[in-house]
């Protein structure tokens, strides 16, 4: 999806909503299957797929703008909370609490040939609370953090996954582009100059309804274009000419 932007190819975005779709509807009672080989699932997913599925439909909102994506962000965490939450509420097992064949269960803080299930985790609750501006998830997420990096600095490998989710919920960026929908200006800028720190919210010129806020709760005027880059709760001036913010964001 991210090269998609970046290159101009639709039909890589197509083809990546595809995908998601095919695993999105293989689910049952609204759980994901772990994997699947015709017809076969074998149920129940690892907190390692939701957090997966749930970056990956923040990423095709990007490139979309379709809502619906983020709803499905919401409920992917929700499972992650129902199943795969610990007791305290501080992180996630890597195993679903009913699991039948599992004697002991691991949190998944470990990378393998994908980041750890705990460090996918983190990113897509920070992205999430980034572009919902949901305050309670916010807190929660400074909390799966701050107890995954504690358990982080005992281990001696394998690691990188969490302290790069932590560095992204230290200072998470959130993009705010008010665009032309025919001739737009700002976005091209914003799609060649990516970052995984960022998450991009892109509205029509004129648009009056489904509006992101701004920290704080603020509505952007979407009178004429202009970009809001923020971070955390501070944003910076707006900036309407697409080649200061080439600049800006290749300062970022």
């Amino acid at each position: 999806t991210e090269a998609g932007r970046a290159l101009k190819r639709i039909d890589w975005i197509e083809a990546a909503e595809q995908a998601f779709a095919v695993i999105a509807s293989a689910g049952r009672d609204g759980r994901l299957p772990h994997s699947m080989l015709g017809a076969k699932k074998l149920f129940p997913a690892l907190s390692s797929d939701y957090a997966a599925m749930a970056n990956a439909a923040i990423s095709l909102f990007e490139a979309t703008g379709t809502s619906s994506y983020t709803e499905l962000t919401g409920q992917f965490i929700a499972q992650l909370d129902q199943w795969h939450s610990d007791e305290n509420n501080t992180g996630y097992y890597l195993t679903a609490s009913d699991s039948s064949d599992v004697p002991i269960r691991i949190r998944g803080d470990v990378d393998e040939a994908i980041p750890s299930a705990t460090g996918q985790i983190i990113e897509a609750m920070v992205l999430m609370s980034s572009l919902s501006g949901d305050l309670e998830l916010q807190e929660k997420t400074w909390k799966v953090a701050e107890h995954a990096a504690g358990r982080a600095a005992h281990q001696a490998y394998g690691q990188a996954g969490i302290v790069n989710a932590c560095a992204l919920a230290l200072e998470p960026l959130k993009l705010v582009l008010v665009d032309s929908a025919e001739n737009p200006g700002l976005v091209p800028v914003a799609n060649r100059n990516p970052d995984p720190r960022r998450i991009d919210t892109i509205v029509p010129v004129g648009s009056a309804t489904n509006l992101p806020t701004l920290p704080g709760g603020v509505l952007p005027p979407t009178t004429e274009p202009g970009a809001w880059l923020c971070t955390g709760q501070v944003c910076l001036p707006v900036v309407a000419d697409p080649d200061e913010l080439e600049k800006l964001l290749r300062r970022a």
